[in-house]
């Protein structure tokens, strides 16, 4: 039967506080994408520009399995989202983004476009773009201003074919993603070209992603770190308590049992609090619920490979000795 004892207590404080500190982190890369995103008009570090003389055929058929989107740039202001695999969304400051069940025009505009918005007489609020109406869903950005202020992004449930000679954007959160579409694109349609982009951000400009990514892995590392000294500190006060057990004659199967029960309870506990604090402090961090689960499985995964080790490594130096008397 599993009861808190103090040394029990001090860990679960260490492990709430390293938990309360990986979501910190998981937030503050949540702003900076979204920073680094409305910077860069709306596109990742990695999207790709095409140009085409052609038909643009290839964009009847897009791929499924894929998440990705694709813009159409009509000028420096105005674009069109025409496919959007993965249920991507700009950050919005107010109203809702497009849903798949639109079947009207829609835009979503920068706040500096706010001031070119119209109003029929039922009262819709509406921007126009070559003599359509697109009915305003929300605008988008953020509290900082950005590029992303004097756009407008517009949503038609049945666009019209592109033209040639159109400026296409393909985006994606992975880099790979990118690189396979085009890839594709480019050896199906020898019209379309891989073109160098004007909208630069933040990130490209500056080379972020370097010392983006090295903060990113020094981080992690030094979570993993903290948590191999934590499990390693608790089984050696532990090993006192699994000592005696042993003299009084608990086979040492049931006592390597208890080990791994009461470090899953301690990670679990742990867990499960940190997650309270948060939804107490802030409701809206539901949004990582899945990232902390994910890293608290991981916690629980390196404490039993450590444990693991470390009671194996006993063992076989018990042996070692009780074999060279």
């Amino acid at each position: 039967m599993w009861t808190i004892r103090r040394r029990d207590i001090s860990i679960l404080i260490v492990l709430i506080i390293l938990y309360l500190v990986f979501y910190v982190f998981q937030t503050y890369l949540m702003k900076q994408e979204k920073f680094h995103e409305l910077s860069n008009e709306l596109y990742t570090n990695h999207y790709a520009a095409l140009f085409s003389n052609g038909d643009n055929k290839w964009l009847e058929n897009p791929s499924t399995k894929l998440n990705y989107r694709v813009f159409v740039e009509y000028n420096d202001t105005f674009r069109l989202l025409l496919i959007n695999n993965g249920k991507w969304s700009p950050p919005m400051i107010s109203g809702q983004f497009f849903l798949d069940k639109d079947k009207e025009n829609g835009a979503v505009i920068g706040k500096e476009m706010i001031s070119y918005i119209k109003e029929d007489n039922k009262g819709n609020k509406y921007i126009d773009f070559q003599g359509e109406n697109y009915q305003v869903k929300g605008v988008m950005g953020a509290s900082f201003a950005s590029p992303t202020d004097y756009l407008v992004l517009l949503h038609k449930p049945h666009p019209l074919p592109i033209l040639p000679g159109s400026k296409i954007i393909v985006d994606s959160n992975n880099k790979s993603t990118v690189l396979s579409i085009v890839s594709n694109i480019t050896k199906s349609d020898s019209s379309v070209m891989v073109i160098e982009s004007s909208q630069k951000g933040v990130a490209r400009t500056t080379n972020i992603p370097f010392i983006y990514r090295l903060l990113i892995y020094q981080f992690y590392f030094l979570l993993f770190i903290s948590v191999i000294s934590l499990v390693r500190y608790w089984y050696e006060k532990e090993k006192r308590v699994t000592s005696v057990l042993f003299i009084l004659g608990i086979s040492k199967r049931r006592i390597n049992k208890l080990i791994f029960t009461r470090l899953l309870i301690n990670f679990l506990i742990s867990g499960v609090i940190s997650i309270i604090l948060l939804l107490a402090y802030d409701p809206q961090s539901l949004f990582l619920l899945k990232e902390m689960i994910f890293v608290i499985l991981t916690f629980i995964s390196i404490s039993w490979i450590l444990i693991s080790i470390i009671l194996v490594s006993d063992y076989l130096y018990s042996k070692r000795g009780a074999s060279g008397r």
